[in-house]
């Protein structure tokens, strides 16, 4: 039998109508003979996630389904972690599908990184696909994960890179459970802690937006405990980069666009002064507010911006 190459983590909660395209999107893919599992985490969902994976398990061998009370996405993650015995790990969302027709067998075989970043589409609610990144990395260049995080605004979402397990697990790394934005917290951590990285020039992933997800919410409980959270998530990373002057060095850039994000929401949305001022306060306490000056153009101008209006 083939050693398990990747491992896809899969937590799902209440996505019985997402759950069949994105599991067939995995099946399709060509894995040129290497092995595979599919761990699916059904996380207390209350409506028909739990009889189609019965199902759908019936005829997929390599797929494993865990079975929880409900405790959020970080739980979620957590536990298919655990039990993943691939090389990899591939995370994804149960609503989002795999782009990819092939797996990068060779590179993830021969590159041996720590931690492997792929090209993310995503299809907005009109159904138009676009590239989802913020920087273009230098491709399949094997380098130091801290050289890379330096001077970048670092992308957070976990299911744009392929983690090494035996890396994840050496250094104990886990998500923060019951926080929304736990990718904020989670990958600073990895890329701190983990030894090489390689950008894949390969569109592996696509993220389908849905009216009801946690980023497109209207809620206003959730909008605020999503911004909460991002001011733990960048209490957590500050906390890290005080312990390491040459990791503040590479942390700088993410956190102080980290701040930024948090401050484009706040203003985005449409919140009472008391909770405004109760995020500001947040932030002044962790001296990101003020924000901290940087000279790129979109920057200086919502530092000012920011600063007439909060």
């Amino acid at each position: 039998m083939n050693r398990l190459l990747l491992s896809f983590v899969i937590p799902a909660y209440n996505a019985a109508p997402y759950l069949k395209e994105c599991l067939d999107s995995i099946y399709r893919l060509d894995m040129q003979g290497r092995g595979y599992e599919v761990i699916v985490v059904n996380d207390g969902s209350t409506d028909g996630t739990a009889e189609f994976l019965q199902g759908y398990a019936q005829g997929h061998a390599e797929m494993v389904v865990i079975t929880q009370e409900n405790r959020g996405l970080s739980a979620a993650r957590n536990a298919g972690m655990q039990v993943a015995k691939g090389e990899y790990l591939c995370f994804m969302d149960a609503d989002d599908r795999l782009f990819a027709a092939r797996v990068p067998v060779k590179m993830l075989e021969t590159q041996q990184a720590d931690i492997f970043s792929v090209n993310v589409l995503q299809t907005d609610l009109a159904g138009k696909r676009k590239p989802y990144r913020r920087y273009v990395p230098p491709y399949e260049q094997l380098m130091s994960a801290r050289q890379f995080m330096q001077g970048r605004n670092l992308m957070p979402c976990v299911w744009s890179y392929l983690w090494r397990t035996a890396f994840l697990r050496e250094v104990r790394l886990s998500f923060v459970e019951g926080m929304y934005h736990e990718d904020e917290d989670f990958t600073p951590r990895a890329f701190a802690m983990a030894q090489t990285f390689m950008a894949l020039n390969v569109d592996w992933y696509e993220r389908i937006l849905h009216a009801e997800s946690i980023t497109m919410t209207t809620d206003k409980e959730r909008q605020q405990k999503k911004l909460r959270d991002m001011v733990a998530a960048l209490r957590h990373v500050e906390a890290l980069a005080q312990t390491d002057a040459a990791l503040r060095v590479c942390l700088q850039y993410k956190l102080d666009y980290l701040a930024v994000d948090i401050l484009r929401v706040l203003l985005r949305q449409h919140h009472s002064w008391t909770f405004k001022r109760e995020i500001v306060a947040d932030l002044k306490a962790l001296d990101y507010f003020p924000l901290r000056w940087h000279w790129e153009w979109k920057y200086f101008l919502f530092n000012l911006y920011t600063r007439m209006v909060l």
